[in-house]
């Protein structure tokens, strides 16, 4: 990614870190927990310093800097970075570091006991670079699987198209795996999946899709809302999200 790039990417997460922060603070899903208690149960996080590439308001690095020596969030926005310097301050933590900077001006070399991204688009011949980051360990967390039964459903009665979803990508953790391996490290993984449900109402789910129907599949549409909502005027949708990590050791401890 050249200046030019990096430039365009701060400008839209500064644009849009207040709706993304929004919608982190609302998440359900328990993935920074579970995946804080995963790597102290596996001795990788307690003591140590990490390097959250892409960290982005501090969703991993809040609850790691309560097990860790010392974390230092990683950003290309500076927004982002000002949501996670308030997020520290209101939740008492003084061991976080923030790093204004591009994840392609990041230097090649050991910035930390272990290097971590949750979603940080790499591609997988970035991951030498990304290895070379941490002392100890490197760990990438993907979201890859993400359902919802009510959208299959639609998908499937319009003939819809598939929609663009990165959390629903299982090929590259795949393609991440391969890259770890060929340049000669013996990655393990963890999976987290967590099932929600969410009531959704018959305006919610009109205004996703109406204006995009032709008039075959709005008339489908319409006999499929007026039996959906013939006795509710909500109804559930069954969630699915998974999550993946990929974990390798890149030093001598």
């Amino acid at each position: 990614m050249n200046e030019t790039d990096d430039q365009a990417t701060a400008a839209f997460w500064d644009d849009f870190a207040p709706d993304y922060v929004a919608a982190q603070n609302e998440s359900r899903l328990a993935i920074t927990t579970d995946l804080t208690a995963y790597l102290t149960q596996q001795n990788i996080l307690p003591r140590v310093s990490v390097l959250d590439v892409g960290g982005g308001a501090g969703r991993f690095a809040l609850p790691f800097a309560r097990v860790a020596r010392q974390v230092t969030i990683s950003d290309i926005s500076q927004q982002m970075l000002k949501f996670a310097r308030q997020a520290a301050v209101q939740a008492g933590l003084t061991n976080l570091k923030f790093q204004h900077s591009a994840w392609s001006q990041l230097p090649a070399q050991p910035q930390a006991d272990v290097v971590f991204a949750s979603m940080l688009p790499l591609a997988p011949a970035e991951l030498q670079k990304f290895s070379q980051l941490g002392r100890h360990f490197a760990v990438l967390n993907r979201a890859v699987r993400h359902t919802d039964s009510i959208s299959t459903e639609l998908q499937q009665l319009l003939d819809l198209p598939p929609v663009l979803d990165p959390t629903n990508d299982a090929t590259i953790f795949s393609e991440y795996v391969l890259a770890v391996r060929q340049l000669g490290y013996q990655p393990w993984q963890q999976t987290f999946t967590y099932h929600l449900t969410e009531q959704v109402t018959r305006e919610m789910l009109v205004a996703e899709l109406a204006d995009e129907l032709t008039l075959h599949q709005q008339r489908l549409f319409q006999q499929w809302l007026t039996e959906k909502f013939a006795q509710h005027d909500e109804i559930t949708a069954q969630q699915t999200y998974a999550f993946k990590t990929l974990l390798w050791r890149v030093g001598l401890q």
